[in-house]
């Protein structure tokens, strides 16, 4: 091989080798020897054996009928063609080498190169990996970010749930699940509808909403009434295209009412249209729940309704009977009573014509102290059969301050040398009332406000006030007593409450007065404080 040749091969980078057409080696370049080691003339052939064993095939098209002794080297040598192949060589035990191989047959010789692409067949395997974690790091972007959105929407979700369990309230529950949809969708607007379609809430809300109603194809309302949560698009303002998500609310079979989602996202996912049934599984549910505690709830307030009723019936029924003994007691002591106080009176006289004759001081004077205390039976007796009035079951024209007089007359045993009772009765007119009822409310806070000073001290007060004002008669009675304690205020008109022992009180009185100034559309109200006293108010309508 000439001189000039072969400093060319040397010039090359790639390993050649240059062969005669009897596959003797004819020429090694530099680049071969430094990679593979210097072939010798004498034994060139062993280490030929031994460097071509070290590479074998990594992709090649052709076949070998003795698949042992086919490598890439006794290939290009045998092959009648240009050739050519890649390959991968064990440089040692670690390290390996990517190579292409060719061979080019000319007249009398063959020359056989190799071309490392190790580092571009790393830089390729390289990009090839970067290019799968890119597209891995994007699938998984992708599902961070739709996990991310599912963990919103399901948090979203549950605060719905939580917000449905705690809610017994109808309206609470459709705006809070309204104002959550229109946070989950992005919505511009969200509704719900009735089962007739007409917009019983909106979110955001608007004063004209209720009188809309929305109109569906007949396809779409037997979509609703199967449960089916239908998404399409349709034209929204400005001709701009939106999507519109229906949930249909149903108990069984019967719709309860529709929600209606409008928003400008394009892509409905799977898992949001579970989430849908989701939620018109769970509002489905509280409506039921709420409609049912509402129905509770109604029928329990009928019951109290009731049981007041009857409470208030069976106070009237007390009272009456009360009364109703009181009087036939008052009538059958005025009787016995006024059958020998007519013969005290008839002998009196006799004896005061008597007395006459003899004209003795002292006879006249012990005359005069009878007639004195037969007028004073007379009077107490009248006064209790005015108090009871058994046969005044209408309402009457009564003066009150008559009436309270009347009352302060049964109490007078009771107040004397002991209470003083302060009168500022103003010029009042007649009113239109059941005045023994009147009577018995009066005796009753009397009654207290004398036990209430008997309880504090031996001597006290008592001040009645009559007066009007805005049509109204005011009547207040007020004592300087013991006081109503303060945890016993909120009580003191309930039937059975009492602070008096066993056997000294009912714990009717203040209750049944309460009722009797409800019958004549009237107020009583009181003020109360601890060992400064007490006053009571009554309020009735003068017409």
């Amino acid at each position: 091989m000439s001189l000039l040749l072969k400093n060319f091969y040397n010039n090359w980078s790639e390993p050649v080798l240059t062969f005669d057409s009897k596959n003797n080696i004819l020429y090694q370049n530099k680049s071969f020897e430094k990679i593979f080691g210097k072939l010798e003339e004498s034994d060139y052939k062993d280490k030929l054996k031994k460097i071509e064993y070290k590479f074998y095939f990594d992709v090649c098209v052709l076949q070998s009928e003795n698949i042992t002794t086919y490598t890439p080297i006794s290939n290009a040598l045998k092959s009648e063609y240009n050739w050519g192949c890649y390959c991968v060589y064990q440089k040692n035990e670690k390290e390996f080498l990517n190579f292409t191989i060719k061979s080019i047959n000319l007249k009398n010789w063959k020359i056989i190169y190799f071309h490392d692409i190790t580092q571009e067949t790393k830089a390729k395997s390289l990009e090839e990996e970067n290019q799968k974690l890119k597209i891995q790091n994007q699938e998984f972007a992708n599902t961070n970010t739709k996990a991310q959105s599912q963990a919103v929407k399901m948090a979203l979700l549950n605060r719905i749930i939580n917000t449905i369990r705690k809610s017994i309230d109808t309206k609470s529950l459709i705006e809070t699940t309204l104002s959550e949809l229109s946070i989950i969708f992005g919505a511009k607007k969200v509704y719900f509808l009735d089962k007739n379609f007409n917009i019983d809430y909106s979110f955001p809300n608007k004063k004209n909403d209720k009188e809309e109603k929305l109109k569906f194809s007949q396809e779409i309302q037997n979509g609703l009434l199967n449960g089916e949560n239908l998404v399409n698009t349709e034209l929204g303002e400005n001709n701009v295209l939106m999507t519109r998500i229906l949930i249909p609310v149903l108990n069984r079979d019967n719709l309860l009412g529709t929600f209606v989602i409008y928003t400008f996202e394009k892509n409905i996912l799977q898992e949001e249209k579970e989430l849908l049934t989701s939620i018109s599984m769970h509002i489905s549910s509280a409506l039921l729940q709420a409609e049912l505690f509402q129905e509770i709830n109604k029928k329990n307030e009928e019951l109290e309704k009731t049981l007041t009723e009857l409470k208030e019936t069976q106070l009237q029924l007390i009272n009456s009977e009360k009364m109703a003994s009181l009087g036939q007691l008052i009538a059958s002591v005025a009787h016995e009573i006024n059958t020998p106080l007519a013969s005290i009176s008839a002998n009196n006289e006799i004896m005061k014509k008597l007395f006459e004759q003899y004209k003795n001081e002292m006879l006249d004077e012990i005359n005069d102290i009878d007639e004195e205390a037969i007028k004073r039976i007379t009077n107490i007796v009248r006064s209790l059969k005015r108090f009871v009035r058994l046969d005044e079951e209408e309402r009457q024209s009564a003066n009150i301050n008559q009436e309270l007089d009347l009352t302060l007359t049964l109490l007078k045993q009771k107040t004397k040398n002991k209470i003083k009772i302060t009168k500022k009765y103003s010029d009042i007119p007649n009113i239109n009332c059941y005045p023994n009822m009147l009577n018995q409310v009066f005796l009753n806070i009397l009654m207290n406000a004398i036990q209430a000073i008997e309880k504090e001290k031996e001597n006290g007060e008592i001040e009645i006030v009559t007066e009007t004002k805005n049509d109204s008669l005011i009547i207040k009675i007020s004592d300087n007593g013991a006081g109503i304690d303060e945890s016993h205020k909120k009580k003191i008109f309930q039937a059975g409450f009492t602070t008096k022992k066993v056997g000294e009180g009912t714990g009717l009185g203040l209750a049944i007065c309460k009722k009797i100034i409800d019958e004549h559309k009237g107020q009583i109200n009181f003020e109360s404080k601890k060992n400064k006293g007490t006053s009571f108010e009554i309020i009735l309508p003068l017409i």
